[in-house]
């Protein structure tokens, strides 16, 4: 049984690179296409030699009959599928002839479906053929089928087409491919010339042509197994190429980010510059203006009214402060960092001159606090306190200010009062945001601010702060 043992190993390694092949066109998006039509003449190939062997086989000429016919049917869709796997592997698609060549085909597989006797005449009977070594198979004695000349006919078409997409893709310079794929024909053609020797009796030997493509088959799937990992390799080299572009990328998105930091921190730097030039021009240069107009007239003024020359002289005293007041708040703001470094007093006092001076407001300032704050807190109470005399400067319209700041080791409390309009917290709109800005600066901190007012009777603010060490 060693031919027949043989065409079911061909058929079993047919059977599996077309189940391995059907599965890797699936889950692969690359060559999917070549990877089916592969893995469907793989299981047509293999269905029909088994087939045929079940022929060999047979116990009856209706058995064979049934054997070959379906032999056939398998052997006609694998041939047209090998043309269409040519076509896919060389890139030279003639499809007039493909489609010809499948149409020819076609009425093969459908007559040996309905019209079995056009494929296969055992109306002679079917004899036993003894091989060299004593292994007897089954062979048909009849003429014949009508159809045999078109499937012949197909078939060389077939192979002409194979060997003429070949050297067409040999020429191109895709020459590995070309030779894989005429190693895998070469069989093929030679089987078909070993088997006419053996019918004209110049050998004498079995017939090869039931594993005329067992070559092909093992030839072009390793080629496409070279392709996978071929195209697993290019992927890794694809993901390192990305991870090293994406790094690239990455480190370009930091420098650039770093560089728009920089720049808005410089835009930012000279936005507060500008602030702080018109306040210089606006306030300070006011506050000199006057101080030197006031100076100006101390001289008559103390030769004709010396009561009002006093007066002139306090005020110019206020002004004095206030200006010196508001330098010093605009030389801070230039160098945020001696905010943390000067006494919170001291700055509570300057805001507080620098008001007054500004507005012409009486104010009296109290601060009391003999204890070191954290810097956060120190800073919070600090712009608080600016804020709430902004408030006054820009809404309030009063006549007297009561700032005080006082402070022990577990305690320190900020108030600013004011006599002015007022306002009813209920109806301050969202886009006020100073009381937003001081509860968000407070919270920050733990601690607890509070704003009195009513309409014309000014307003209070109270930040309280507790020191967590002290319970």
């Amino acid at each position: 049984m060693y031919f027949t043992t043989a065409i079911a190993v061909a058929a079993g390694l047919s059977l599996a690179f077309g189940i391995l092949y059907f599965f890797v066109g699936l889950r692969r998006t690359s060559h999917r296409r070549l990877n089916l039509v592969f893995a469907f003449f793989s299981l047509a190939y293999a269905a029909a030699i088994m087939a045929a062997r079940a022929g060999y086989l047979a116990d009856t000429v209706d058995q064979y009959a049934t054997a070959a016919q379906v032999s056939t049917f398998f052997a006609a869709i694998g041939f047209s599928l090998l043309g269409w796997f040519v076509a896919a592997y060389t890139s030279v698609r003639p499809r007039v002839l493909l489609v010809a060549i499948t149409g020819a085909f076609a009425i093969v597989a459908v007559a040996s479906v309905f019209f079995p006797d056009l494929v296969v005449d055992v109306s002679a009977g079917v004899g036993q053929v003894t091989l060299p070594w004593g292994e007897t198979l089954l062979m048909n004695e009849g003429e014949d089928p009508p159809l045999l000349s078109l499937y012949l006919l197909a078939l060389l078409a077939v192979v002409v087409y194979i060997i003429v997409a070949d050297v067409i893709q040999f020429r191109r310079g895709d020459r590995r491919d070309a030779v894989i794929l005429a190693i895998g024909i070469a069989w093929f053609v030679f089987t078909i010339i070993q088997e006419n020797l053996v019918v004209l009796d110049v050998i004498d030997f079995v017939w090869l042509s039931d594993f005329g493509f067992l070559g092909f088959v093992l030839v072009m799937s390793l080629s496409q197994a070279n392709i996978v990992i071929e195209t697993e390799e290019e992927l890794r080299d694809y993901e390192a190429s990305l991870e090293s572009m994406v790094d690239d990328r990455t480190s370009r998105l930091q420098e650039a980010q770093e560089q728009l930091v920089e720049q808005a921190e410089e835009q930012a730097a000279n936005a507060e510059r500008s602030r702080l030039a018109r306040d210089l021009h606006d306030v300070v240069t006011q506050l000199l203006f006057s101080i030197n107009l006031i100076a100006g007239s101390l001289p008559r003024l103390w030769r004709s009214d010396p009561e009002m020359a006093g007066r002139s002289t306090d005020e110019l005293q206020r002004l004095t402060r206030g200006a010196l007041a508001e330098m010093r708040t605009l030389l801070r703001e230039l160098r945020p960092h001696t905010i943390a470094d000067t006494d919170l007093n001291t700055l509570v006092t300057q805001l507080t001159d620098g008001l007054a001076a500004r507005h012409d407001i009486p104010a009296n300032v109290h601060t009391d606090v003999n204890r070191d704050l954290p810097p956060d807190v120190h800073l919070a109470l600090y712009r608080i306190a600016q804020e709430a005399m902004n408030n006054v400067a820009k809404h309030a319209n009063a006549s007297s200010l009561v700032v005080g700041l006082t402070g022990n080791d577990g305690r320190v409390h900020l108030s600013v009062t004011d006599d002015g309009y007022g306002f009813d917290p209920a109806e301050v709109s969202s886009d006020h945001m100073g009381l937003d800005i001081m509860r968000e600066r407070a919270s920050d901190i733990g601690a607890d601010l509070a704003v009195t007012s009513e309409r014309d009777a000014g307003t209070t603010v109270d930040v309280t702060w507790s020191d967590p060490a002290h319970g």
